[in-house]
């Protein structure tokens, strides 16, 4: 029986679609009929702000993005992903790894950040710098420092706090900013250029986009350096574990 991937999205619905764009653009398939079988949830109203959460307290995001999991693994999703970094901060996706143990421990739940992390280390053997933009909440909780500096010989260059500031507005604003609009404003797309820039200036080799949001709004091709984009890691890793064979190289 052919094996299935379930994607958690509306965090943010946009990031939703691209990471299953993304899949489908790296899925060998000649016909309708060879593409991945793929479930997507997206229920935003029931999954709290992330950033929010683990700056602030209140509800934590775990317990509305575990009844989406839930639901996939029902539906019969055999490897589940969620398109958001900050959301694999500890306090929100341990809690719903512990629960998705417990109730289907034959599914797997990738990790975004952990695969990001072997993804970086492929393409960079040797020791580099890489610059980091992201939500307040990945930078607060050091969720790529932690991984990339504590096993390999890397640095990772962030903006300092009138930039992380900046990258936030132009992924949160309600008027401007890539979750407020259909297409990322020109406004938006500057501040992360910008910010991207001054990365580079610092003498990063390469940049995440940390933010699920962020890869809508600058792509590779656009700056002197690589970009790495976690969406993209994440759906390849994807495919990797339903269907090998239909993983397309990378050129």
């Amino acid at each position: 029986m052919a094996k299935a991937i379930g994607v958690i999205g509306g965090v943010g619905p946009y990031a939703g679609l691209d990471v299953v764009r993304k899949v489908f653009d790296n899925t060998i398939a000649a016909s309708d009929q060879e593409h991945i079988d793929l479930y997507l949830t997206s229920t935003p109203r029931i999954i709290a702000d992330r950033t929010g959460y683990l700056l602030n307290g209140g509800e934590n995001p775990a317990e509305g993005i575990w009844q989406c999991f839930d639901k996939l693994a029902s539906l019969g999703a055999d490897v589940i992903i969620i398109p958001c970094n900050t959301a694999h901060a500890p306090p929100i996706y341990d809690e719903v790894a512990k629960k998705a143990r417990k109730a289907w421990p034959q599914v797997v739940f990738l990790n975004m950040i952990d695969e990001t992390v072997k993804e970086i280390a492929r393409r960079f053997p040797d020791s580099s710098s890489i610059g980091l933009l992201a939500t307040l909440g990945t930078h607060a909780l050091a969720l790529y420092r932690r991984c990339i500096e504590g096993e390999r010989p890397f640095e990772v260059i962030e903006p300092d706090e009138a930039g992380r500031k900046a990258v936030h507005q132009a992924i949160y604003d309600r008027e401007w900013g890539i979750k407020a609009t259909a297409t990322p404003s020109a406004k938006a797309r500057a501040v992360v250029r910008s910010a991207a820039n001054a990365l580079i200036e610092q003498g990063s080799d390469a940049i995440i986009l940390g933010c699920t949001e962020l890869p809508l709004a600058l792509t590779d091709g656009e700056l002197s350096v690589p970009l790495i984009d976690p969406t993209a890691i994440l759906a390849r890793a994807a495919i990797a574990h339903v269907a090998a064979q239909k993983l397309r190289p990378l050129s």
